[in-house]
C-alpha cells in the first residue's frame, strides 16, 4: 500500500503543479460562466444601432400606423426606427433599384416594400445588407403584422383593440415538483444537465487520455523497467488511476463550489450588473446532483481509465493507440446522441435500460438524476452494476497490463491478449 500512496502521490503533485492545470481549472468555471451571462448582458445592456428604412406603401394605408407601431426608443429616448415614406410611381422597379443603390451606400439601413394586395394576403420584402438579424426581422414582421390585421379587423366592422383582448395570449408557468415543494424552472434543467453531462464526457475522455498517454510515454523511454522492479505492475496501474483521480476530484472540488456561488448568487451580480436583468432568475442547483455527480465522475472514471491505461501499455505510441481509441470514443459519444431521448422521456423504458448499461450509465444517468429524480433503487442497481463492471475490468486488464507493459514492437493481436488474460 505504501508504494501505491508513493506513485499516487507523484502523480497527483505532477499534474497539479503544472500551469495548465491551474490555467484550466481557473478558466474553466471563468469561461463557462462567461458563454453563459455575457451574450445574455449584452444583449440585455445594448439598444441596438439606430436604424433608417425606406418604406414604398402601396396600398397608401399602412405607413403611418407602421411609423407608430415601430416607436421603439433607445437609451438615450431617441427614436431607433427613423420610417423615411417613398410614394409610390409608375415605375416600382426603377424605385426599388434606387432605394437599392441607397443601401449599399448606406444611405439607408433597409427598405420595406408593401404591395397593394398586402390586406388580402400578399407578402411584403425587407432588402438590408444583413438580413441574418433574426431580432430585427422579427420585430419589423411584428410590427407590420399587427397593423395589417388591425386593417383588416376594421374593414370587417370589429374593434382591434377588442379582439386584442379576447385573443391575449396566456402565459404557461412551468412549475416543476419536488419533494422540497414546486418551484418555479425557468430552463434551468436542461441547461444545468447539458452543462454537467458535457464536463463529464470531456473529463472522462481528458483524464484518461492523460493516463493512456503516461503508459506510453513510460514504457517507450523503457522507464516502467526500472520502476517496475521496485513494485509490481498492479501496484503502479493503481497508483497511476488513484493519483489522476485525486486530480480530477480537485478540479470538480472547485468547481463545484463556483457552481454553487453562482447558483446563488448570480442572479444578484447579473442584475447590479445591468438593471434590465433584474428579473433573471437563476436555476437553484439541487445539492444532491453534485453528490451523485461525483458518485458518477469516481466510478466513469476508474471504467474508462482502467480501458485507457490497457490499451497504453498494449500500443508502442500513440499513433498505435489511436487505432484501439475508437471502440472507447464510442461508448462516450453514444449516451451524448440518446440526451434528447432522456431529456424527453427520463422515465421511458428505453431511458431506464440504457442508463443501466455500465458503459452508459455515468452520463445518462446523471442525466436523468438532473432532469427528474429517479427512484432510488434504479440509481443503486446503477451503481452495483458499475462496480462490478469495473472489477471485472481491473481483474482482466490487470493481467493485460503485467504483460503489455514489458512487450515491445508488434502489437498484440487478439489471440495473444487472450493468452495474457490465461496467464497465472
Amino acid at each position: 500500500m505504501r508504494k501505491i500512496l508513493a506513485v499516487i502521490k507523484r502523480e497527483y503533485l505532477q499534474i497539479v503543479r503544472t500551469k495548465g492545470f491551474i490555467i484550466g481549472t481557473v478558466l474553466g468555471p471563468v469561461a463557462m460562466a462567461a458563454l453563459i451571462f455575457i451574450p445574455m448582458l449584452i444583449a440585455m445592456a445594448s439598444g441596438g444601432e439606430k436604424k433608417t428604412v425606406g418604406v414604398i406603401d402601396t396600398t397608401g394605408e399602412i405607413f403611418a400606423d407602421l411609423d407608430q407601431k415601430l416607436d421603439y426608443k433607445m437609451s438615450d429616448g431617441s427614436r431607433r426606427y427613423t420610417l423615411s415614406q417613398v410614394a409610390p410611381g409608375s415605375d416600382i422597379a426603377a424605385q426599388r433599384n434606387g432605394l437599392s443603390r441607397k443601401v449599399l451606400a448606406k444611405k439607408l439601413s433597409a427598405y420595406i416594400f408593401i404591395p397593394a394586395d398586402i390586406l388580402t394576403g400578399g407578402a411584403a420584402e425587407y432588402a438590408a445588407l444583413n438580413v441574418s438579424d433574426f431580432d430585427e426581422v422579427k420585430r419589423l414582421n411584428e410590427a407590420l403584422n399587427a397593423v395589417v390585421i388591425e386593417k383588416r379587423l376594421k374593414k370587417e366592422g370589429l374593434d382591434p383593440a377588442k379582439v386584442a383582448q379576447y385573443t391575449r395570449r396566456v402565459g404557461l408557468k412551468t412549475i416543476k415538483v419536488t419533494e422540497r415543494g414546486e418551484q418555479e424552472d425557468v430552463g434551468g434543467t436542461f441547461v444545468i444537465a447539458y452543462v454537467l453531462v458535457l464536463i463529464l464526457y470531456m473529463t472522462l475522455f481528458f483524464y484518461g487520455s492523460i493516463i493512456m498517454r503516461g503508459v506510453i510515454e513510460e514504457k517507450s523511454s523503457r522507464v516502467v523497467e526500472v520502476v517496475l522492479s521496485s513494485l509490481r505492475p498492479f501496484e503502479l496501474m493503481a497508483g497511476k488511476i488513484l493519483g489522476i483521480a485525486a486530480v480530477g476530484l480537485t478540479q470538480y472540488a472547485i468547481w463545484a463550489l463556483f457552481g454553487m456561488a453562482a447558483s446563488r448568487y448570480g442572479g444578484m451580480l447579473a442584475a447590479g450588473a445591468v438593471p434590465g436583468a433584474s428579473g433573471f432568475k437563476m436555476a437553484t442547483i439541487p445539492p444532491y446532483i453534485f453528490v451523485y455527480f461525483v458518485v458518477f465522475f469516481i466510478l466513469g472514471y476508474f471504467l474508462y481509465s482502467v480501458l485507457f491505461a490497457t490499451i497504453g501499455s498494449m500500443v508502442n505510441s500513440e499513433k498505435e493507440a489511436q487505432q484501439l481509441l475508437f471502440p472507447i470514443s464510442m461508448l462516450l459519444v453514444v449516451p451524448m446522441l440518446m440526451m434528447m431521448l432522456v431529456l424527453k422521456s427520463p422515465s421511458g423504458s428505453t431511458s431506464v435500460v440504457l442508463s443501466l448499461i455500465p458503459f452508459f450509465a455515468p452520463i445518462l444517468m446523471l442525466m436523468r438524476i438532473c432532469v427528474l429524480l429517479p427512484p432510488f433503487s434504479q440509481i443503486a442497481a446503477s451503481i452495483g452494476i458499475l462496480i462490478l463492471t469495473i472489477i471485472l475490468l481491473i481483474w482482466v486488464a490487470a493481467k493485460i497490463y503485467r504483460v503489455g507493459i514489458l512487450m515491445y514492437g508488434k502489437r498484440p493481436n487478439i489471440g495473444e491478449i487472450v493468452k495474457w488474460i490465461r496467464y497465472k
